[in-house]
């Protein structure tokens, strides 16, 4: 029986994954591009993996970290359609796909309702920080957590912005500002961005946050299954 605690219980992400804002973007200003800033445009599959130390949630009752996670998707060339079909979140502590956290238990993310589907990516570069932003809609998890004594708590989260989104900054593989230098591929880096709770047991935190980078690659050919493509943002 769950018995609920004021414990911790911060909420999701993406993307682990993923990483974002401008909700929408001029026709026209924004093209991906294949191996360099003046390659081809690229439209297809992408995929994230975790290059931060962790993904972090947390929330006025308190943290939790995974030092594993992906984010699976797609995006247009133009930016647009950039939706997530698949996101994971776990450590490598255990088999189970719990993460820990700071009230001596463990905590399970799980993403709900995917696709998370309708966000985009737009060129929007700042002078030493980001060449531009992402935004995911629709994003949902679920947030299990227990402590040390065993008690457990289920919170249900979405992206705290319009149509549930979560917004962050894209970096070329060049920028000398990127989040991980040592990464010489687009990154897309998570700060904070704010979840709200919509349901839960007594003691869920209305809001938490989350903080991740991941890398960022398309498919050298399409439908392969093998990303391996370096990608370019550009007007």
């Amino acid at each position: 029986m769950k018995k609920p605690t004021n414990m911790i219980f911060a909420g999701l992400a993406v993307a682990a994954s993923f990483v974002l804002i401008a909700p929408t973007a001029a026709a026209g200003s924004t093209t991906i591009h294949r191996d360099s800033a003046t390659g081809d445009p690229y439209s297809g599959a992408v995929h994230g993996d975790l290059i931060s130390a962790a993904v972090e949630f947390e929330s006025s009752a308190g943290n939790a970290t995974c030092d594993q996670s992906t984010l699976d998707g797609s995006v247009n060339s133009d930016g647009t359609d950039a939706d997530i079909a698949d996101a994971s979140y776990s450590d490598s502590s255990a088999s189970d796909g719990s993460c820990p956290n700071d009230q001596g238990g463990r905590t399970t993310i799980t993403p709900t309702d995917l696709p998370w589907s309708g966000g985009n990516v737009t060129y929007a570069p700042e002078t030493g920080g980001q060449d531009g932003t992402i935004t995911i809609n629709n994003v949902s998890a679920e947030v299990d957590s227990t402590n040390s004594w065993g008690m457990q708590i289920t919170c249900h989260f979405v992206g705290a912005g319009a149509n549930d989104s979560v917004t962050g900054s894209v970096y070329n593989p060049d920028n000398a500002n990127r989040p991980v230098s040592s990464v010489d591929e687009a990154q897309a880096e998570l700060s904070q961005v704010e979840l709200t709770l919509t349901s839960g047991d007594l003691g869920c935190p209305s809001s938490a946050t989350m903080t991740a980078t991941y890398s960022i690659l398309g498919e050298t050919e399409s439908g392969s299954g093998t990303f391996d493509q370096t990608l370019y943002i550009t007007s």
